[in-house]
């Protein structure tokens, strides 16, 4: 069925609110999620329903180029189960968790106004900004333009679903800003990746500083996740725009005085050797293809988490980003930084050290320390009501004493 035969199937313009219409939402809002790692798979992607939807698959089939046309992501060919499927593919369809029987009755629903429903909400769809050195940025705001503005640090290569839940979470009282990083995603679906510029720590924090004169924001509140945390130190300690900083979870280099965690030591040496060139990368990128690479991920956020390695170059690519990230001495950075900051961690992260928290907040002049007894990792981009709480009580108190 053409795209044009799909759009005079549609049923009425408003929002999803029949069972139909709740289907094709979930499934638009699921592509829409999974789209920076679909557009980034150098082949034909492959996906499968779940468990008896064989019999559906032309259903389904019509349902998904209609909505990957839409929403200007390649084709996506459903298959009838998962073997033979490597790591991208099944974490793209354990996220889109295709139901077959209830897709082929929806295919006649309100497609567009589906997709509009998906699009609508944050993170929405990506604003290119411009970096100091002309590099594209995929950036994102959620929340009223005017209001006091957050700015939203992820880890390094991660797509903007992963911080997504904390768009959602602070825009109903503040603007909130995020980007992902650069030269890691194409400046549009479908086009290209563009040059890998600079990649250094100071490069990157640079790029908070071109978000916020992207979306015309004076200052801001920084909220720095696992590598993201280096970023946030990086801007902060060369521009007085970032008024307060909390950092969660972070992955500090300390040299010799914190300790790293064996996963930590893991991905340091992976990177190097992904950044070290192309033929290093390539290899590196056939052992992560296979499945049981997804055997320790959150099967809720392992599309996000295996972005970073959908391809040869963003491996090559990541591992000089996030490597610069997580080998660049924080301690200088640590000490420069007078903005008061929140540091946030628990010990039951087993990924990023949280001893490391700990001694970060013993070097900035301003930092206060909260170790939550429980959360691990992953918890931190969770944006659950405990941690919201805490977000804006800091924010609500450094607002409140006006310091600088």
């Amino acid at each position: 069925m053409s795209e044009q035969d799909g759009a005079a199937t549609d049923r009425g313009d408003g929002a999803p609110g029949n069972a139909h219409g709740d289907v094709l939402h979930e499934l638009a809002a699921a592509l829409m999620d999974t789209g920076s790692l679909i557009s980034s798979v150098p082949e034909p992607l492959r996906v499968a329903p779940l468990p008896g939807g064989e019999r559906w698959l032309g259903p389904v089939q019509d349902v998904l180029d209609r909505l990957t046309g839409r929403l200007a992501l390649p084709r996506v060919e459903a298959v009838p189960d998962t073997d033979g499927l490597w790591a991208a593919e099944l974490a793209i369809s354990r996220r889109l968790a295709l139901d077959a029987p209830a897709l082929a009755r929806a295919a006649d629903g309100p497609l567009a106004a589906a997709v509009r429903a998906a699009v609508a909400g944050p993170p929405g769809e990506p604003v290119v900004l411009p970096a100091h050195d002309g590099t594209p940025l995929r950036a994102y705001a959620a929340g009223r333009p005017g209001r006091p503005a957050i700015v939203a640090v992820p880890a390094c290569g991660m797509p903007v679903g992963l911080v997504a839940p904390w768009l959602r979470a602070l825009s109903g009282s503040y603007r909130v800003l995020t980007w992902e990083s650069r030269a890691l995603f194409a400046a549009r679906n479908k086009a290209g990746l563009p040059p890998l510029l600079g990649h250094d720590l100071p490069t990157q924090g640079r790029d908070l500083l071109a978000v916020l004169d992207g979306f015309g924001v004076a200052k801001a509140h920084v909220m720095g996740l696992c590598g993201g945390a280096p970023l946030a130190l990086a801007a902060a300690a060369v521009s007085p725009r970032i008024t307060s900083l909390s950092l969660w979870h972070g992955d500090f280099e300390l040299g010799g005085d914190a300790p790293k965690t064996t996963h930590q030591k893991d991905v340091e040496s992976l990177l190097a050797m992904a950044g070290r060139g192309p033929e290093q990368a390539a290899g590196l990128y056939r052992l992560m293809r296979r499945p049981r690479s997804l055997d320790k991920l959150r099967p809720d956020v392992a599309h996000h988490l295996v972005h970073p390695y959908a391809s040869p170059e963003l491996l090559r690519r990541y591992g000089l980003l996030n490597g610069a990230i997580m080998t660049t001495d924080c301690r200088p950075l640590l000490s420069a930084v007078h903005q008061p900051t929140l540091v946030v961690t628990s010990p039951e992260d087993h990924t990023a050290h949280p001893d490391g928290s700990v001694h970060a907040a013993r070097l900035l002049s301003h930092g206060a320390l909260r170790s939550l007894p429980h959360g691990d990792h992953l918890t931190a981009f969770d944006a659950g009501p405990e941690l919201v709480g805490i977000a804006e009580a800091f924010i609500r108190d450094h607002d409140r004493k006006g310091r600088p």
